[in-house]
């Protein structure tokens, strides 16, 4: 009380508001001393002012809370169960679109050859606009192995690199150090094919080399399939269809650019080539 008592700014402040209120008590029935209201007036009118907004928000909120009427209630169950709809229709398209995908995928397995296969979906693709190395959701625990071949159902994606229990890395046929054995659809001509590294095509390319120059005559719109030489890729598997077709600079021998069959920048589901029917 006494440390109260000492402190004046407060002392003098409150005895500042008694007398005001005094004096606005005894002037209430007059006009006589209207800066005495403007004074009072000016203390109270935030309090005032806080007060009203906070009670108004107050209300407004239990009004709206319990004076809902049913069809407000039946409007906010529609929408929300219009959003829901929505959303299941979103996912129901996207399973058919991969359905479709994975019949096609399954179907061009089945043209191939009597082989075992791993269904994959791409999780992860390179840092590079080229997509050229890609990430599948299947690793040792499925039955991949390093060097296995991979396609989808455009034809071949590329062959795996790296495996870990439940992943695998995948080198696609756009990347620079990719090669494989080929061959001409039409005319059966053997030939390779390599990756091309080339920053003007996102999309990716490949070069059609070790063609003979007077024994063969590629044109564009001829398929390149592969060959199954060498033994890591099977027999008859798309690889692109030939878009270009040159000598070589010194014309002993034709080379082509090759469009591969495979949108890589769309990829999504692949499978890997784990073995043969009988076992492998």
């Amino acid at each position: 009380m006494k440390k109260f008592f000492s402190n004046k700014p407060v002392i003098i402040m409150i005895v500042a508001v008694v007398l005001l209120l005094v004096l606005a008590f005894f002037s209430a029935g007059s006009r006589t001393i209207p800066w005495v209201e403007s004074a009072v007036g000016a203390i109270s009118r935030p309090i005032q002012t806080f007060a009203y907004k906070a009670s108004s928000g107050i209300a407004n909120f239990f009004k709206e809370l319990f004076n809902r009427t049913d069809a407000d209630l039946e409007v906010s169950r529609l929408r929300q169960e219009l959003a829901m709809n929505e959303q299941l229709k979103l996912d129901y398209d996207e399973l058919l679109l991969e359905n479709e995908r994975l019949k096609a995928l399954l179907n061009y397995a089945g043209e191939i050859g009597d082989y075992k296969y791993v269904t994959a979906s791409v999780t992860g693709r390179s840092g590079g606009v080229w997509f050229d190395v890609i990430t599948i959701n299947a690793g040792r625990n499925q039955g991949v192995e390093v060097g296995q071949p991979v396609i989808c159902g455009d034809g071949l994606v590329g062959r795996v690199t790296d495996v870990g229990a439940n992943w695998s890395k995948v080198i696609a046929i756009i990347d620079s150090t990719f090669t494989a054995a080929a061959a001409v659809e039409r005319t059966r001509d053997n030939c390779m094919v390599r990756g091309v590294f080339s920053s003007s095509d996102p999309s990716g390319t490949l070069e059609l080399y070790y063609l003979p120059t007077d024994l063969t005559d590629i044109v564009p719109g001829d398929v390149i399939m592969t060959s199954g030489l060498g033994g890591i890729f099977p027999k008859g598997i798309r690889i692109g269809t030939v878009s270009e077709v040159m000598l070589d600079a010194d014309s002993s021998g034709v080379n082509a650019i090759i469009t591969p069959s495979v949108d890589f920048m769309h990829l999504e589901e692949v499978m890997v080539i784990i073995g043969t029917g009988g076992g492998n």
